[in-house]
């Protein structure tokens, strides 16, 4: 555990979507950016200028450094493992940003490290930290919900050619499409709330793009306390704005999203959803300060973070199959090109 009034020193790997992630590095308190790793010289260079940290290309001399504290992967989803085991086998603490791997084989690797090497690993969800989430997480821990009974995840987004051009889309590196990649937040939500999946159902198919892995998916999700769940996720809608999350029990429904909006509706008009509670993190570095400083568990720790992996494999598994898919699975890897 570190001091509680010592800053954590935190290093970012891979400056695409890694560079708002450093920006709210430096914008939370007792958070500190120390450095950034990127092997792209334009991004590595604008880092210096506007995050004004030192930049290295080399990720085997960023863990060599007694400053990083904390090293926050956001490469390639194929890369975590590898790069994560190393990070530590180097005495770091890890963060990965969603998913955690593209395999469970991959997952248990990272995992194992960690464990072994007695540090940290989290999982970067950024839907786990925000104001409603933490609403709707008391209202099941209350029990106002009732028995659950349904979960619906939708996300609709569009993705242009361009985005496939370089590693999304590839099996070996993105570890899906729309489902793996951008459903994955919703996917993450729908188990952390519905509990222990049974058994799943999955549709995938490519209808709109040149790529590897599917731009539309769905999945139809057997809790194992009887609710039942659904996912669809595609990169082939005309516009980036259905993102939405509905639960319902026995006593309440309650939902999130773009086009619902975030509602609450209860058989007893008198039972109001309740507020977030007092201290929840609104961000991975809040989290993992907290984690460190006072051994709280992490929202989403690797053993957490798996868990939407092997729904999302699941569902790839029943669709190549044409089959219900019963969990946990067995051995189960992603096909390749």
């Amino acid at each position: 555990m570190s001091d509680a009034g010592q800053a954590v020193r935190f290093a970012v790997v891979g400056l695409g979507m890694g560079f708002s992630r450093a920006k709210m590095c430096q914008q939370t308190e007792r958070a500190e950016l120390v450095a950034v790793c990127e092997i792209d010289e334009a991004r590595g260079q604008r880092a210096v200028k506007e995050l004004q940290v030192p930049w290295l290309r080399d990720y085997d001399e960023l863990l060599k450094r007694d400053d990083v504290d904390v090293v926050f992967l956001l490469t390639e989803s194929g890369k975590h493992a590898q790069m994560g085991v190393k990070a530590a086998q180097a005495g770091k603490h890890l963060i990965s940003t969603k998913p955690l791997e593209v395999t469970l084989q991959g997952c248990d690797a990272v995992i194992s490290a960690c464990r072994e090497a007695g540090v940290m690993l989290a999982v970067d969800f950024q839907e786990r930290y925000t104001a409603k989430t933490h609403r709707m997480r008391a209202a099941l821990a209350a029990g106002l919900l009732g028995e659950l009974i349904l979960i619906e995840a939708r996300l609709k987004w569009f993705r242009g050619d361009a985005y496939y051009e370089g590693w999304h889309g590839t099996w070996e590196l993105d570890g899906g499409g729309s489902l793996m990649n951008q459903s994955v937040h919703l996917i993450d939500l729908l188990q952390w709330f519905g509990g222990p999946v049974e058994r799943v159902f999955g549709q995938m198919a490519v209808r709109d793009h040149k790529i590897e892995t599917e731009d539309v998916g769905t999945g139809l999700v057997r809790f194992a306390n009887g609710a039942f769940g659904s996912i669809i996720g595609t990169t082939t809608f005309p516009a980036n704005d259905v993102y939405e999350l509905e639960i319902h029990g026995t006593k309440a429904a309650v939902g999130q999203g773009t086009l619902i909006g975030d509602y609450w509706r209860a058989r007893d008009q008198n039972v109001s959803e309740p507020a977030a509670p007092e201290g929840a993190p609104s961000n991975i570095y809040e989290d993992v300060i907290r984690h460190l400083t006072t051994d709280q568990p992490l929202l989403c720790d690797g053993v957490e973070g798996r868990k939407s992996v092997e729904l999302v494999l699941a569902i790839y598994k029943s669709a190549i199959e044409g089959r219900p898919v019963e969990l946990p699975l067995d051995g189960f890897v992603p096909p390749k090109a």
